[in-house]
């Protein structure tokens, strides 16, 4: 249920902020146009190494286009106002951070591609196996996808190491409430090619938003956990006098 409860929350919020949202849709599909011309370009050419290298060199806009968006998505879960002046902001506070961030995951994504495509020319019975290996890592890289985002503008601690861990606990975590959230996104990615109006205005900026809310929810079911272990540690430890009740402190 909560998988649904944050989908309907992102997308009141998305519709609640409708105009905000579209320009910083606008503004990271303007950042990203170069990437994203390149890596269809050689993806449809078959140019699989071609490919990988477009795909590593898009970092060096998708994390700071993804900054901005996340950015945005963080002011509207909190209520408060934004202007395309804040999209920037964010592109500039994080720069450095996202490229690391993100670059380091276009690396990972590059790698599972590499050894899919490797394997699956092998066309022995275990490469096959390894080639289910791989693609069960790549569901998990995309499922880490939905929560760097939000955590690097989220953490106090912003480490990449910490970032991973902490996007890797939330995915190995909670994978159902992972996997359904992924495959929701991965539905509404493919409809948007072929409604291409709902890319240029709405998709990037709505998956954004909904990862966000998705980071929140299990941060506070996190939170809520920590809190019942620690009343029920409290009620265990805490000394009791005849009849089971508790002694007040002198």
């Amino acid at each position: 249920m909560n998988i649904f409860r944050t989908f309907w929350k992102a997308l009141r919020e998305l519709f609640e902020e409708l105009l905000i949202l579209s320009i910083a849709n606008f503004l990271w599909i303007g950042m990203n146009i170069l990437a994203i011309g390149a890596l269809l370009l050689t993806w449809s050419g078959g140019a699989s190494g071609l490919f990988l290298l477009a795909l590593l060199l898009s970092a060096i806009s998708f994390g700071p286009a993804n900054a901005g968006l996340y950015t945005i998505a963080q002011r509207v879960t909190e209520g408060r106002t934004s202007s395309w002046r804040d999209f920037f902001a964010g592109v500039r506070a994080y720069a450095q951070l996202s490229w690391k961030v993100y670059g380091l995951w276009l690396l990972g994504l590059a790698i599972i591609l590499f050894n899919l495509q490797f394997y699956n020319l092998n066309g022995s019975q275990f490469a096959a196996l390894i080639s289910i290996l791989f693609l069960y890592f790549l569901m998990v890289w995309f499922g880490m996808l939905i929560y760097i985002g939000p955590l690097m503008l989220l953490q106090t601690d912003k480490r990449i190491r910490t970032i991973a861990r902490n996007a890797a606990l939330m995915a190995f975590g909670r994978p159902l409430f992972t996997i359904g959230t992924l495959v929701l996104m991965a539905i509404i990615t493919v409809t948007s090619i072929w409604l291409p109006i709902l890319l240029l205005v709405l998709t990037a900026a709505f998956l954004a938003l909904w990862g966000f809310r998705a980071t929140l929810t299990l941060i506070a079911e996190a939170e809520a956990r920590r809190e019942r272990l620690a009343e029920k540690n409290a009620e265990t430890q805490a000394p009791k006098g005849r009849g089971g009740q508790v002694r007040p402190r002198e």
